[in-house]
């Protein structure tokens, strides 16, 4: 695999896309990062569905999915235990076969049979030791309590892995070796085939920590750095004698030396969020979270707090902001277990606890979302009715992957408008849509696009075709403030500043508890009709946005297709695009007037900003954000591309 991080031909992205994910990564600086969504996707399902498993294709699919949007990542290793690496091929590679003479008139065939059905058999998820919910009843009632609870007290709470025994040790192997061919490959390493398996030898975790390492040099910048998730499936790799048969249980597990956390922290030691940090920063929040920056604090709203002796704060189930990790703490990337084969039970994930999040940590699959044939979800949407407790809804780290019923656009003329229905849907739910499939048949080196439009699908902030730019016009320089258009299904349009609209206004400590101006005014004087206990703000978070929507169609005020402000404007600078009210400057001036030197910038300030200079093509998919439907012409729009597109479920 190659060490850099490279986009094939077009795959670089262009704006308005990085400039609307850098809106929305923006208003959520500040929010605990376990309630802000991101789009993630399966390496194996993207880059290696026809069983070939080689260095330079899937370095580039890598970094286009990078560059597409995608910052969950699920990766599936294997334990080489003969090699004693960990390795993205699914069979060990004998170490005689890396020296044979590559024949220039060897024929390649290899299955397209998944890779998820052959193992399918022999995996299962390994149990960790569950940590305690917190229950504690502390801090505000309003605000919402986190299902993930790391102990700041207990040196063991961060879950050690429970080791099981396994009656699994694999079929009886095969006693005739299946061909074992070295085959030519120009741009790549010697590719190796075993049974259905096309590989070669350096295709393994420290390439990929390599090339994750040069991604975020390259994007460690004021406008491009983002979070990274990378979520770590263990597995035995099978015999090369039986390569299509269970994998046996190693006899020869690794060592410390071989621990995937030693290997991620030789490369990105500086970088990784851990464990450790998190169960340090919990157990003292005067001398971690509320010691920086009020701008790189994370907002209180989201999680309990308890105040001990000595007038110390702790809290069991906050998390901290992108904000304070990213550009207080210079870190960019977090680990987590995954699924564990009952073979690798006796690895020693004591090496790694300090390193890598137990499994369920970094994310939460929904088990009970249904949804229709279009992609409109029926049930397992966060958003709730107004009358209910909005301090229960529980989203904390909240993902889906597959869902039962639903048809997937694997083939190559497949639809895949449904699909992206589905994931705006998810997305306005608080849910972070993870790709687990093949699209179109085609991985994302050979075909990127079906990919990019999966991962802008989860974009939930502007409409397409906005924000627009106002040019040669008379009033142009007052075409600079933001609205929230319930006729575009909550999504956001630029309006003319100087004329009277209603207002969104958000209650304190409540991130979901909306409002809008009982009478319209202007964006100038918006946060003045906010009703007592309610200020003038923008939503934060997919799911704030969505009860906004909700908010306000449930106060049936006459919008006149025009919708209510947000606060979010571009008046200091034209296309900078930036929260707190009409005095508020644009935290990119200094980047804007030395445009040459921006690659050259490291992480300087957080900003709750966006530059947002161009539109949204057609492909991004509207996503309805709430309410129940009065007609069947509000429940169905046709969007401009002639599609049907479905809405969040009321």
């Amino acid at each position: 695999m190659s060490e850099n991080y490279s986009l094939g031909p077009g795959v670089e992205p262009q704006p308005p896309y990085t400039t609307v994910f850098l809106s929305q990564r923006d208003l959520g600086l500040q929010v605990p990062i376990n309630y802000v969504t991101t789009p993630g996707v399966s390496f194996t399902a993207a880059c290696f569905p026809t069983l070939r498993f080689e260095d330079d294709n899937s370095a580039d699919c890598f970094s286009n999915l990078l560059a597409s949007g995608f910052r969950r990542f699920e990766i599936d290793l294997y334990w080489d235990q003969g090699r004693k690496v960990w390795s993205f091929c699914p069979v060990e590679i004998p170490s005689s076969v890396q020296d044979a003479a590559p024949s220039s008139t060897t024929t390649l065939s290899f299955s397209s049979t998944s890779l998820f059905s052959r193992t399918s058999a022999s995996e299962s998820t390994a149990g960790f030791t569950s940590p305690s919910v917190a229950s504690s009843t502390s801090g505000s009632e309003s605000r919402v309590t986190a299902r993930q609870v790391l102990s700041s007290t207990d040196p063991n709470a961060t879950a050690i892995f429970a080791a099981q025994s396994s009656s699994t040790s694999g079929s009886s192997l095969g006693q005739t070796l299946p061909s074992i061919a070295l085959l030519p490959n120009i741009s790549n390493e010697p590719l190796i085939s075993i049974g259905p398996f096309v590989c070669t030898t350096t295709i393994n975790l420290s390439t990929l920590a390599t090339q994750l390492l040069d991604y975020i040099q390259k994007t460690q910048t004021t406008l491009s750095a983002s979070l990274l998730y990378v979520t770590i499936n263990l597995h035995a790799a099978a015999s090369p004698s039986s390569p299509d048969s269970p994998a046996p249980s190693p006899s020869t597990l690794p060592t410390s030396s071989d621990a995937i956390s030693t290997i991620f922290q030789a490369n990105l030691s500086s970088f990784l969020y851990t464990p450790i940090n998190l169960r340090d920063e919990r157990a003292n929040l005067n001398g971690s979270w509320y010691q920086v920056s009020e701008e790189y604090r994370p907002v209180s709203d989201y999680y309990v707090t308890e105040t001990i002796a000595n007038d110390i704060v702790t809290t069991e189930d906050g998390w901290p902001s992108e904000s304070y990790i990213e550009f207080s703490k210079s870190k960019r990337l977090l680990l987590g277990w995954g699924s564990i084969d009952p073979q690798m039970s006796g690895y020693n994930f004591t090496l790694d606890t300090g390193t890598i999040f137990p499994s369920g940590y970094i994310q939460e699959v929904q088990t009970d979302l249904n949804t229709t044939s279009e992609g409109r979800l029926t049930r397992g949407c966060f958003l709730r009715n107004s009358t209910e407790n909005l301090a229960q809804i529980n989203s904390s780290w909240a993902v889906a992957t597959d869902l039962a019923g639903f048809a997937y656009p694997t083939g190559n003329s497949s639809d895949l408008f449904p699909l992206l229905n589905l994931t705006m849907n998810e997305t306005s739910c608080g849910i972070s849509p993870i790709l687990n499939v093949t699209l179109l048949n085609a991985t994302a080196h050979d075909n990127y696009v079906p990919y990019q439009n999966f991962s802008y699908a989860t974009i939930w902030s502007w409409a397409p075709g906005e924000p627009k730019t106002y040019n040669g016009s008379d009033n142009a320089s007052l075409y600079r403030c933001a609205t929230s258009n319930v006729d575009l299904f909550g999504h956001w349009v630029v309006a003319d500043c100087s004329q009277k609209y209603y207002a969104a206004c958000r209650a304190q400590d409540e991130p979901y508890n909306w409002t809008v101006t009982t009478y319209p005014i202007s964006y100038g004087y918006a946060d003045q009709a906010c009703p007592d206990g309610y200020s003038f703000t923008a939503p934060r978070t997919a799911l704030e946005n969505t009860f906004l929507s909700q908010a306000m169609e449930d106060n049936h005020r006459d919008y006149d297709g025009h919708g209510a402000w947000v606060d979010f404007n571009s008046l200091d600078v034209k296309g900078c695009w930036t929260t707190g009210g009409p005095n508020a400057t644009c935290p990119y001036s200094a980047t804007l007037a030395q445009e040459d030197d921006l690659k050259k910038r490291i992480i300087l300030v957080p900003t709750v900003a966006a530059i947002i200079v161009l539109i949204i093509t057609a492909l991004t998919v509207f996503v309805k954000a709430a309410g129940n439907r009065k007609t069947n012409k509000r429940r169905k729009k046709r969007a401009d591309n002639g599609y049907i597109y479905e809405g969040v479920p009321s």
